[in-house]
């Protein structure tokens, strides 16, 4: 943790005992609890203003969570709003007694956001119940008197936070990805054990033999018919590799979706087989992946989008394998069907 991180936890933790503890709190029309500690300026804050601050949000309970902690990350940029929403219960309605260098305390109940109807207990999140308490604290850092002001500000600090929001992520697409290879191994050793896996290669090299096409098959169990190995940087993990694709289903020769997206081979969540028939070629390469259904979209089907296990092939050209993104990626959209939705197995 950096050295401002562990500042504000601290920072957090003596203000939310003095929050809970002091008797100098107050509370507020509708129920909130709150305590706003002076920071010595002069200025003063009016509705339309924007407010820089770093915020901790606190789940108290049984077992206590930190929801949010900004420290050492992206500050929250809040515009001052004039009018508070009927049955409100939350900070918002102190912001506009800010100011620069002010720390504001709220404790919100899980209780009270029920009996409010802001919440139901059937449908709170699993690490807060009835009886626990919200609490949160904000640090103001500045104060706009404009929107420009702010968003300018608002850039500066994206630019700076970048590099971590980015280290974040990919930790988080590993950990997506370590967990999805799990699964993946357990349900073809279940397949394996039950022998569907068999069927399921067995219906590929059916297919294979109808269209009379030769095809390898891989370690992993993708089959590829290569036309043009291609003669450019072969395709492997952390390169960028811009493919056009027409993707057909095996049982109708159909086409699902035909695109041309750009991926970081290795880093995000994939078609298993897709990904392995990649592998194969190298930049200029045209052929043909062909996928048994437990390396394809697998039992769930892409939502039901195909069948469970429904082997696919895809008709492949590498475009580009690059060390580096290209300027403008062409990425399927959300509705596509296409190999890097990310649902895939």
């Amino acid at each position: 943790m950096k050295r401002s991180q562990i500042l504000g936890a601290l920072a957090f933790a003596t203000i939310a005992f003095a929050a809970c503890n002091n008797a100098d709190y107050q509370t507020s029309a509708s129920g909130v609890k709150y305590k706003i500690i002076d920071g010595g300026s002069k200025d003063s804050s009016k509705v339309g203003d924007v407010l820089k601050m770093h915020v901790i949000q606190k789940i108290e309970g049984a077992k206590d969570t930190v929801l949010t902690d900004t420290y050492g990350k992206l500050p929250a940029f809040v515009k001052i709003q004039d009018a508070t929403m009927p049955n409100a219960y939350g900070p918002d309605e102190f912001f506009k007694k800010l100011k620069k260098g002010d720390s504001l305390i709220t404790v919100l109940y899980v209780d009270s956001l029920i009996k409010k109807g802001l919440a139901q207990e059937a449908q709170l999140p699993p690490f807060m119940k009835k009886g626990d308490k919200i609490l949160l604290t904000f640090k103001v850092l500045e104060v706009f008197k404009n929107d420009s002001l702010a968003q300018a500000d608002y850039q500066k600090e994206m630019e700076k936070d970048a590099p971590r929001q980015k280290k974040e992520q990919e930790e988080m697409m590993k950990k997506m990805m370590k967990e999805q290879e799990a699964a993946q191994k357990a349900d073809e050793a279940a397949l394996e054990k039950s022998g569907e896996k068999a069927k399921q290669i067995k219906a590929v090299q059916d297919f294979l033999t109808t269209k009379k096409w030769t095809a390898t098959q891989t370690p992993v169990g993708t089959f590829v018919k290569i036309d043009e190995p291609g003669a450019g940087p072969q395709v492997v993990d952390g390169k960028f590799v811009t493919v056009k694709y027409d993707g057909k289903k095996v049982s109708n020769d159909s086409t699902f979706d035909a695109n041309q997206f750009t991926v970081k081979l290795g880093a995000q969540p994939f078609i298993r087989g897709f990904e392995d028939g990649l592998r194969q070629f190298k930049q200029g390469g045209k052929g043909t992946i062909i996928i048994p259904g437990y390396l394809a979209y697998g039992k769930e089907g892409n939502g039901g989008v195909f069948k469970p296990y429904e082997p696919l092939y895809f008709k492949v050209e590498i475009v580009s394998v690059s060390d580096t993104e290209p300027a403008a990626p062409q990425m399927p959209t959300p509705q596509a069907h296409g190999p890097n939705d990310g649902h895939g197995h």
